[in-house]
């Protein structure tokens, strides 16, 4: 009764070992007798050295450096390392004798074609969606009410507006391009960094033309003057946090020296609600 399951557990066993220990064959043509023979392939990583005859097998030698056989073969000899890795590639591995060298994108960088293409950035009102890998390019989504993105950037999610104390009133209502502004109208009057934090958020907020935005540019920040809005638009708000705070103070009459009068008004509005709202604060703007 043990003897006929002990015979099914062997076989099984010679079974698999045959499968394991299998080798693949090619058939050959002597060229010497013409006779057709069945030979071994070589095992990846080697290639032949010598092919089989009646009477003998058939030799293999390991590939030399910068060389690979992938796959079991017949190969005179075995193949050169031809891929290599350039411009914003990195190598993902390296050439080995069972295979050639693999290349990907680096990182901020994704596969376009023949090319490793660097991720677009979400411009300003837009944050990122879904991040950017090496085979897919960032995925961008317009921030929604409540959420701002105030720059263009290939990581950023867009945030959600700052909420303001009680004791503080909304000096500038945030939108999708800046963060809600909060304060009092004597730390506006006092300069500084809710200044510079006001005139940022208002610049953001109002789409201008953009030859208004060159004149301005071309004006006051003696800069060369890009060609697109987002450049433009980076430009003057890097200009307006470093800027002396008395041409900050000195804002509406400089956008109205570049014919910017309807922003201007807009700013005169803006200030002058703030004012109404604490009516012992003098601005001085």
């Amino acid at each position: 009764m043990l003897f006929l399951p002990t015979l099914f557990v062997l076989s099984g066993v010679l079974r698999a070992a045959s499968v394991v220990e299998s080798v693949p064959t090619f058939e050959d043509v002597n060229q010497d007798t013409g006779e057709v023979v069945v030979c071994d392939m070589c095992p990846p990583g080697t290639h032949v050295s010598a092919r089989c005859t009646a009477t003998t097998p058939t030799r293999c030698a390991p590939c030399k450096a910068e060389h690979f056989t992938g796959l079991w073969n017949y190969l005179p000899r075995c193949l050169y390392c031809s891929t290599f890795c350039t411009d914003n590639q990195e190598v993902e591995k390296e050439c080995s004798p069972l295979n050639d060298r693999v290349c990907r994108c680096k990182d901020g960088f994704y596969t376009n074609g023949d090319f490793c293409v660097r991720h677009s950035a979400c411009e300003p009102g837009h944050g990122v969606q879904t991040r950017g890998t090496t085979q897919m390019n960032t995925v961008c989504e317009e921030c929604s009410d409540g959420y701002f993105s105030n720059s263009s950037s290939a990581l950023d999610a867009c945030v959600k507006h700052q909420e303001c104390a009680c004791a503080e009133q909304v000096l500038l209502p945030g939108s999708v391009y800046h963060d809600t502004v909060c304060g009092s109208c004597d730390d506006l009057a006092n300069g500084g960094e809710t200044l510079r934090t006001f005139m940022t958020g208002f610049f953001s907020m109002h789409r201008m033309r953009v030859g208004k935005m060159k004149k301005f540019v071309t004006r006051y920040i003696h800069k060369s003057v890009p060609r697109q809005r987002g450049p433009l638009m980076d430009q003057i708000r890097d200009w307006l946090l470093q800027v002396p705070e008395e041409q900050l103070r000195n804002l509406p009459e400089m956008l109205r020296t570049s014919t910017l009068t309807s922003m201007a008004e807009k700013l005169k509005r803006r200030l002058d609600w703030i004012k109404e709202q604490s009516p012992n604060c003098s601005l001085g703007l």
